[in-house]
């Protein structure tokens, strides 16, 4: 006979019926948003589905337990309250004869089929008429009936195993965070099971590369690209096919194999270094472009002073090079439309910054020297704010550059408040504010027209600025909010609305130590902060707890003799989430770390 199966497609579909016949539109939405599915209704089994199919398949599992409960009773002859599958049942129309009189085999079967007889009808008939007024479907034209749900009908015969509906029973109390907001009702999940520890030198005796930075490719789940000292610039591919079963093997019996093919694998690496690389290279660059068809290495010789930018395609191939750079290169990045990428460093040993701009399709570049300002006592960051425009800042000096006919030319110069030492700056192009974070834990948060706003965020320094990602490309309202999130050395991260005038964060968390990265999922809807020991994630509409940790310091190949020699001036953390939101890698000195995601809770 063949058996039919619940997948979690299936099982998500019947909720997401449930709720539309129900009236519950808005939650229904949310669900589909987490469920990352656009359009239920293309699934293969939605034509075959019924209404009011997930009230009918609980309620026949429920006559299913009825079965089960009174075969037991008449074997072993027990008496008293009797257990149903939501707790003790009370008998409510029997009088106290009948109830003591035992029943036989035959008057219990005919109560069977009777039950089985009546739900039987009701679906047939799509559900009883409504006995009281309901949510209505809010207009909602998806062919769904519109009458009352099955667990609205009264306990046929007064039968002491049936249930009472949902709205006979007291409401339970359900803590919220402002209006309309979840609550979390599973317990937090530990992720250090799900962890997988990439090997960053080819001699694992070795161990010698420090890990300075690692990135999922943005549009492909599958590419972790990883970059640092001792020439490693690598990335892996993640692969599961390695993990699929032999034909003759019953995975539904086998745990070892049922682990194998959850645990993802990675093949071997690509180099993104030339293959005369010396082994004492240092990458201190790497970005992908927004698309995912290429990713920037900025490398450099330590004996030479020199450095050079490759361009690599995600199969592993190089197809741009920009050589004469003074080392180091301390920032890459490319604009809004994947053709350009901007490069900062040093000039005139140390003394000046150099701009540089590169085109790899073209193999062509454009530059603009800042001969006054040194990268050795002023760090700079940038952000591009227009596809040829782009904004740096650090220290006190803030200014917006233009790019015409290839040629670099300044534009305007903010004024910086006195004792804002800019560190950090980001660029939201949906609102078009950019947000930048000092040294002493203040944010600023500046219009086109160049007005500021002042947060007094963090006490100590900014360590991360971030606006959260919006994935659907729609125009924002005039009052639609807008978040960024901050972490600082105090151990705390922020979540404010960057539109309101309101100088208080809309919420916040704690890791309890410094907080060393930060990163959001790209829907937006989560968001993982690390330190030098653990990992959190919490869901940013509901911050009350995380939703998942991670604690390294007692997992296997974490620490290791060359993280725990190695200097202060070496350590550094990376955190970046693949493009499904479904794993994240966590980079610190000479680790990289794979760990998959389950938070998949209820709302």
């Amino acid at each position: 006979m063949a058996k039919e199966t619940l997948d979690s497609d299936r099982v998500n579909y019947m909720i997401w019926r449930y709720l539309i016949e129900s009236g519950y539109e808005e939650s229904a939405v949310r669900l589909q948003k987490e469920w990352n599915h656009p359009d239920p209704q293309q699934l293969s089994c939605a034509p075959h589905v019924p209404n009011h199919a997930l009230v009918a398949l609980l309620n026949r599992g429920l006559m299913y337990a009825v079965n089960e409960r009174e075969n037991l009773q008449v074997r072993i002859g027990e008496a008293g309250t009797v257990a149903g599958f939501f707790g003790p049942l009370t008998p409510t129309s029997p009088p106290a004869e009948a109830a003591a009189a035992p029943a036989t085999g035959e008057e219990n079967e005919n109560a069977r089929k009777r039950t089985i007889d009546h739900e039987q009808a009701q679906t047939a008939n799509n559900g009883p008429p409504a006995k009281r007024s309901r949510h209505s479907n809010g207009g909602y034209e998806n062919g769904f009936d519109p009458t009352a749900m099955d667990v609205d009908e009264e306990p046929p015969h007064g039968d002491e195993n049936a249930y009472p509906s949902p709205e006979q029973l007291p409401s339970p109390v359900i803590a919220t965070i402002g209006p309309d907001q979840g609550t979390q009702i599973e317990k937090v999940s530990e992720l250090s099971t799900e962890t997988i520890f990439l090997e960053l030198s080819d001699d694992p005796a070795s161990r010698n590369a420090v890990l300075l930075q690692c990135e999922w490719n943005p549009r492909d789940p599958k590419i972790l690209a990883a970059a640092g000292t001792d020439a490693l610039a690598r990335m892996w591919t993640l692969s599961r096919t390695a993990a699929e079963p032999d034909a003759d093997t019953d995975t539904d019996t086998d745990p070892e194999m049922q682990q194998q093919q959850q645990k993802p694998l990675f093949q071997p690496h690509h180099t993104l270094l030339d293959a005369d690389a010396l082994p004492s290279t240092q990458v201190t660059g790497l970005s992908w472009s927004s698309d995912g068809e290429a990713i920037a290495v900025a490398s450099e010789p330590m004996e030479e002073g020199t450095a050079k930018i490759e361009f690599w395609d995600q199969e592993g191939n190089a197809f741009a090079s920009f050589n004469t750079f003074e080392s180091p290169v301390i920032f890459l990045r490319w604009n809004l439309s994947n053709q350009s990428c901007l490069a900062l460093s040093t000039e005139n040993e140390g003394k000046g910054t150099m701009i540089t701009v590169m085109y790899p399709g073209e193999n062509e570049s454009t530059r603009y020297s800042l001969p006054t300002h040194s990268l050795h006592e002023q760090d700079l960051d940038a952000a591009w704010t227009d596809i040829e425009e782009f904004v740096l800042c650090g220290g006190d000096y803030l200014q917006t550059f233009q790019i015409m006919e290839r040629v670099i030319s300044p534009g305007r110069k903010y004024e910086t408040q006195e004792g804002h030492a800019l560190s950090k700056i980001t660029y939201d192009w949906r609102s078009r504010l950019f947000a930048t974070a000092s040294t002493n834990g203040i944010i600023d948060i500046w219009d086109y027209k160049g007005h500021c706003q002042s947060l007094n965020a963090h006490q100590g320094q900014i360590t991360a600025l971030l606006w959260q990602p919006i994935p659907v490309p729609a125009a924002l309202r005039d009052d639609s909010e807008r978040l960024l999130a901050s972490a600082g050395e105090d151990g705390a991260i922020s979540i404010w609305n960057a539109r309101s005038l309101e100088t208080k964060c809309r919420s916040s968390m704690t890791m309890g130590s410094a907080v060393a990265c930060l990163a959001f999922s790209p829907d937006g809807a989560f968001i993982a902060g690390g330190t030098s020991e653990r990992i959190f994630i919490w869901k940013v509409d509901d911050p009350t707890l995380p939703r998942a940790t991670w604690i390294g310091c007692d997992q296997l190949g974490w620490r290791t003799p060359q993280s725990q020699d190695s200097v202060a001036e070496e350590t550094q953390y990376c955190l970046s989430w693949d493009s499904n939101g479904q794993k994240l890698a966590y980079g610190f000195n000479t680790s990289v770390c794979d760990f998959d995601r389950k938070t998949k809770k209820c709302d």
